[in-house]
């Protein structure tokens, strides 16, 4: 069995993430991004072979060509490497334990579970992570020419500005809350920063203060220092042990 069909035959959760997910997505233009994870075979948990992410793309990131309406990416991770990335509360993968209905495609019993059991995955790591990634954002904002001869650029200009707020929004309300809300609250105020109804002086502003607004959250947050490492392994090996017993 090759990679793809061990994946497919083996996947406990498939949604829709991105701007599908967050609500900021422009009719005709917004592609569709697909997250999943899978229990994989005992050949890749017990023996000698090793699968982490499975990742298709109908426009390889090598093509300088814009994602359209027409494309879609897939990445599915193995359980062991989604749940490492959660417990290092990683942002993008963070938010897909809030995922909303409409947005679920597939999800058995191991995948509820998860979904159940999220608050063991949260911490403060979350502000270093949110930060950490929102600082990247404004950065490639700051040191790219948002005006130049080729729409692509325009367009990644104004991503890095969308991104960057929103890691800020979602990352005050995870340590705020201890939840993120899908689709967000901000999402008109993201489509208009993606459509570049908004100056970059105003974008550094709003950075700013909500950077302000993400160490306060960071002070007053009820989360703790550290992910339930042990709760996570317990789970783990449980959902493990009952994909096996129930092929």
């Amino acid at each position: 069995m090759n990679i793809k069909d061990m994946v497919e035959a083996n996947t406990i959760l498939k949604i829709k993430v991105g701007s599908e997910l967050y609500g900021t997505s422009i009719v005709g233009v917004s592609d569709i991004d697909y997250f999943g994870v899978c229990i994989p075979t005992k050949d890749y948990i017990l023996g000698t072979q090793k699968f982490e992410l499975l990742e298709e793309r109908t426009n390889p990131s090598s093509s300088d060509k814009r994602n359209t309406k027409y494309d879609s990416d897939f990445t599915c991770y193995s359980l062991q490497k989604y749940f490492k990335l959660l417990s290092d509360n990683n942002p993008n993968v963070l938010e897909t334990l809030f995922v909303n209905k409409e947005n679920i495609i597939y999800s058995n019993r191991a995948a509820e579970e998860i979904l159940r059991y999220k608050h063991i995955f949260l911490s403060k790591r979350a502000y270093y992570k949110f930060s950490g990634y929102a600082f990247s954002q404004k950065r490639k904002l700051l040191t790219k020419d948002p005006i130049g001869i080729r729409k692509e650029l325009t367009n990644k200009y104004l991503k890095y500005a969308a991104h960057l707020i929103r890691l800020l929004f979602f990352g005050i309300e995870l340590l705020d809350t201890g939840s993120i809300k899908f689709p967000t609250d901000w999402a008109k105020y993201l489509i208009q920063i993606k459509k570049g109804e908004w100056p970059l002086s105003h974008i550094i502003d709003k950075a700013t203060y909500l950077e302000e607004q993400l160490v306060n959250a960071f002070n007053h947050t009820k989360l703790p220092e550290l992910p339930d490492l042990e709760a996570i392994n317990k789970l783990q090996i449980k959902l493990i042990e009952g994909h096996y017993y129930n092929k």
